[in-house]
């Protein structure tokens, strides 16, 4: 089958979505498929199907979609929030973008988001099948990315705004023949919050290529020092919602009952600022190493002892997959899915969002008990090399595909 990987989001970039997808299109290529990428630009100024090296500059339609957005709501919705118009050209930007560039041809278009599913489902052909997966809660993100900025301070609009956000999750979904999700927590949150049938909604938990990872394992420089201590790592892009500043604080009650470890932040983002400074309050300078953004993550792992991710909110994180593979003690939060992923006591360790005392002493039991360390990351390897393989997610995908193209069918053959 010919098969369209289409994101709003620019690729590549540091991120779930982009890896998600060059693992899918490997996983389908096994399979004998033909695969392309629709994406936008890294930058968000054009449009891409990266394969085939067709480009669309954002510039050569934002004025003429601006122009019809700004009218068709000056005469059907006069008064409109700014930015659910910004919003709305963006949205329309992207479907002229993918219209010109085409994607009439495909069997099945995958999106990976519900704005790239509701602009394709204007545009595709009618026999095309459409998959929509939900890699995280959008209208969440969006509305909390809002309230940061100081744009939300009038309740009404306030409420407008997370209604605008509501129906742009349930639109991406509902237009979708079948739509994938990578946990539990995920679906029961879409059924709960936004009234998408249950029977549409199939938790496929996201896979790498184990063969490719564990190769990448052994490569990248040595990093471990000299000293003996062991070390915690924090793969994670530097942004409140991956809560590293529990981790800090969580650091610091460490650092007075022992110095036996050093921590390694590997990442960029707008916040390295302050945690920087944060870091520098709580005078644990010397055991903390801003990494920076790093190739070598596999090899990083491998050299590390305890594997921690704080987050506030997280779906699936490919960050835990791996380093369960790579046969890490982790310590999660239980925002999510991620307890879906981590079994406390077993596969990993758990603690409450936000409980930087009970991480702290997460990670003072497992720098003290060396045999719960070892028996966790011993669990966690065989565990993780059985769930998370690329081939699991694949065979499931495939019903998926499958299903999803049935009901194009019978939708068609009902017309």
């Amino acid at each position: 089958m010919k098969i369209l990987l289409a994101t709003f989001w620019g690729l590549p970039h540091v991120g779930g979505v982009d890896l998600y997808v060059r693992q899918l299109k490997l996983g389908l290529e096994q399979r004998g498929h033909k695969v392309d990428i629709l994406c936008r630009f890294p930058d968000g100024s054009g449009y891409s199907i990266l394969n085939k090296r067709r480009h669309l500059p954002r510039k050569s339609v934002y004025s003429l979609v601006e122009s019809n957005v700004k009218t068709y709501f000056k005469e059907s919705l006069p008064g409109l929030d700014p930015i659910i118009r910004d919003a709305e050209t963006e949205q329309y930007c992207y479907e002229v973008g993918a219209a010109y560039l085409g994607v009439d041809s495909y069997d099945i278009i995958h999106a990976q988001d519900v704005i790239s599913a509701r602009a394709l489902s204007r545009i595709k052909r009618p026999l095309s099948a459409l998959v929509t997966t939900i890699h995280g809660h959008l209208a969440g993100e969006w509305f909390l990315s809002l309230l940061r900025q100081g744009d939300l301070e009038n309740p009404e609009r306030r409420e407008r705004l997370w209604q605008y956000a509501v129906m742009r999750e349930q639109i991406g979904l509902n237009c979708a023949d079948a739509a994938t999700l990578p946990t539990q927590w995920m679906k029961e949150m879409l059924v709960d919050e936004f009234a998408v049938p249950v029977d549409k909604l199939t938790v496929v938990p996201n896979g790498i290529d184990i063969k490719g990872f564990t190769d990448q394992l052994h490569g990248g420089a040595d990093m471990r020092s000299s000293s003996g201590k062991k070390v915690i790592i924090c793969p994670a892009r530097f942004d409140e919602i991956k809560g590293h500043k529990y981790l800090i604080r969580a650091l610091a009650k460490l650092r007075r009952n022992r110095d036996d470890w050093i921590c390694w932040f590997v990442g960029s983002g707008g916040l390295e600022f302050k945690l920087r400074e944060l870091v520098k309050l709580h005078g644990i300078e010397a055991d903390v190493v801003f990494m920076g953004t790093r190739r070598d993550v596999p090899a990083l792992l491998r050299q590390s002892d305890i594997f921690v991710l704080p987050s506030l909110q997280d779906n699936h994180p490919y960050a835990v997959m791996e380093a369960q593979v790579a046969g890490k003690a982790v310590i999660v939060s239980d925002a999510g899915g991620m307890p879906e992923m981590v079994t406390h006591g077993e596969t990993g360790l758990v603690f409450p969002v936000g409980n930087d005392e009970q991480l702290y002493r997460h990670l003072h039991l497992l720098l003290s008990d060396e045999q719960l360390r070892n028996h966790i990351a011993s669990q966690a390897s065989h565990s993780g090399n059985e769930r998370w393989s690329l081939d699991v997610m694949m065979s499931r995908m495939d019903a998926v595909y499958e299903t999803a193209l049935n009901r194009k069918r019978e939708r068609i053959g009902g017309i």
